[in-house]
């Protein structure tokens, strides 16, 4: 076992509860679940396109205070809460993880091998409040990953954000933020090639937010534009594009506790060189956002999703975008996304994601898949300092053919299915350790695309 795992489990020991002089709850880590509404921008909503639904799948670890790293551009940063170290008019929040991971399937292949794995994670956040109620942000977050026994899973992921938060007495409230992020395509994911080395990219992103909630009606307008270039591979000629992004949300309150929603997006993909799949998705739902107790509450939106592709199909030069064929110039189908929150219990919470999306491929011979799932999850405090949390989810992935319904093969159709258990450990104010252990499986009508896998992943944070 390696010495850093011992290093981890030292600590638990080292740092009980009974020596700490300083009584605090547990430190619960920032939500894993994409927010439903209000800012979602250009969506990673399923799970095997969002990691940070899962906390370890992906073989990337859930810290204790800030939670998995974003693998994917498309997020507001979490801005951190607690008062931080005082330099002059800044606040600021360094912060450092370090993790030990086994999982007994490192390629999410069906040929399994086991690897142990090291995880750093240092960062640093500088916050500026100005003008009273507004706030200017700048983040820095990584996750450096290094592999024992297969260095070719090696990565380096690095964040970098500025962020501007707007609070007008008016009541509108306007975000804006830019990010540079040098990122990877995580194993066992729809978007993993299964090549020798990851596939790696850089991504430059501007998100932005405007929201306005008056007496009876609320708007929320979400714009997102994010230019992608692969690394490695030869992705880039494949996968080079921008994607552009704009929603609207139209809340009207019916109850006091209750508003009818409308939700209209727009979602443009526009590739430099794989000009068969341009593609404009269009998405017209209806939905509600209630609190109905203090013990329920949720947001669901239902509706229909229409992608057009933008050109008239053409045979592409190349031995690899020659591929990358279709007889339809348009899809549509239902469109479901909700975050549902229930406390049974006192101090148990419970959250139900179900959504159902259409997501881009890589896979040669198709031009999209259809992502239907749920997720569930729970979170329920042990005592003072430790917090259990558990992880269900289930997902159906259908890739479109490169024909079509008239293929004369079966499309590629995979089900996955996946569980993960954990605990929080708050051993002082500022560090915080994390146990949690994942399964995943994944079987599909494409033999080389099924695998099971089995990770345990040991962690320690320290965040001021």
């Amino acid at each position: 076992m390696p010495v850093l795992l011992w290093v981890l489990l030292g600590l638990m020991w080292i740092l009980p509860p009974a020596a700490l002089s300083q009584q605090t709850n547990v430190v619960i880590a920032p939500g894993t679940g994409t927010a439903t509404f209000g800012g979602q921008g250009y969506l990673w909503l399923s799970q095997f396109a969002n990691p940070g639904i899962l906390g370890a799948l992906y073989q990337t670890p859930t810290f204790p205070y800030t939670g998995m790293y974003q693998l994917y551009p498309g997020n507001f940063m979490r801005v951190v809460e607690e008062a931080g170290v005082k330099a002059g008019p800044f606040s600021l929040h360094p912060h450092v993880g370090v993790a030990e991971m086994y999982t007994d399937n490192v390629l999410r292949t069906t040929n399994k091998r086991s690897d142990f794995f090291t995880t750093l994670a240092p960062g640093l956040q500088a916050q500026l409040p100005f003008g009273a109620r507004h706030l200017f942000v700048m983040d820095y977050t990584s996750n450096l990953q290094f592999f024992h026994r297969t260095p070719s899973n090696n990565v380096q992921d690095q964040t970098i954000t500025g962020a501007t938060r707007l609070d007008l007495a008016s009541g509108l409230k306007i975000d804006l933020q830019g990010e540079q992020k040098m990122g990877h395509d995580p194993r066992g994911s729809a978007l993993d090639l299964q090549t020798p080395e990851l596939n790696k990219w850089s991504a430059t992103s501007f998100i932005g937010r405007a929201q306005y909630e008056g007496g009876v009606m609320g708007t929320t307008v979400n714009v997102q534009s994010v230019r992608w270039h692969y690394l490695n591979n030869g992705q880039a000629p494949i996968r080079d594009r921008l994607s552009n992004y704009l929603g609207l949300t139209l809340a009207a309150k019916a109850l006091p506790n209750t508003s009818f929603l409308l939700d209209f997006s727009v979602r443009q993909e526009s590739y430099d060189d794989n000009k068969n799949l341009d593609n404009t998705i269009y998405t017209a739902s209806t939905g509600a956002r209630w609190e109905m107790t203090g013990n329920a509450s949720g947001e669901f939106l239902v509706g229909y999703q229409h992608l057009r592709f933008t050109r008239a199909a053409v045979d592409q030069q190349g031995p690899v975008l020659s591929l990358f064929r279709r007889d339809q110039d348009s899809y549509d189908n239902l469109f479901m996304m909700g975050k549902l929150r229930w406390s049974p219990v006192a101090n148990l919470h419970i959250t139900v994601q179900p959504y159902r999306t259409i997501q881009q491929t890589v896979v040669a011979g198709t031009a999209y898949f259809t992502a239907t799932g749920v997720n569930l999850s729970t979170a329920y405090p042990l005592g003072m300092r430790m917090e259990l949390t558990t992880n269900l989810g289930y997902e159906k992935d259908a890739f479109s053919s490169q024909s079509g319904t008239t293929a004369a093969t079966t499309a590629r159709t995979d089900t996955l299915k996946n569980a993960a258990v954990g605990l929080n450990y708050r051993a002082v104010q500022w560090l915080g350790i994390g146990l949690q252990y994942v399964f995943e499986d994944r079987s599909s009508n494409a033999r080389e695309f099924r695998y099971q896998a089995n990770t345990a992943m040991l962690s320690a944070q320290g965040m001021f």
